[in-house]
């Protein structure tokens, strides 16, 4: 089910407002574009909350940006490990904090 989930950039602050400024809209100008409240667009750009899946396809499209992050990383990879069954327990994919 999370596989098919994009995993939204790190940068995702900067990236929308670098494009809004690019265009050169003030946060209230997006957000009315958008239908969302500046308040919204205010804490997106400082990073203090994550878009919604529905309010970053409205960013994506609006100023033609993708804010998902490109590949992933080496603990994204698909795990080899396993039992000789071929299932795994909680114990082969946990990590310890030791």
């Amino acid at each position: 089910m999370f596989d098919d989930m994009d995993e939204l950039a790190p940068d995702y602050d900067d990236l929308v407002r670098s494009a809004r400024e690019e265009q050169g809209l003030s946060q209230s100008d997006l957000a009315n574009e958008l239908n969302e409240k500046s308040s919204l667009i205010h804490k997106i750009e400082r990073g203090d909350t994550l878009p919604s899946d529905r309010v970053q396809s409205k960013l994506e499209r609006f100023l033609e940006i993708n804010l998902s992050a490109e590949g992933g990383s080496s603990e994204d990879s698909e795990w080899s490990g396993g039992s000789s069954s071929g299932s795994y327990t909680l114990g082969d994919v946990v990590k310890r904090k030791d």
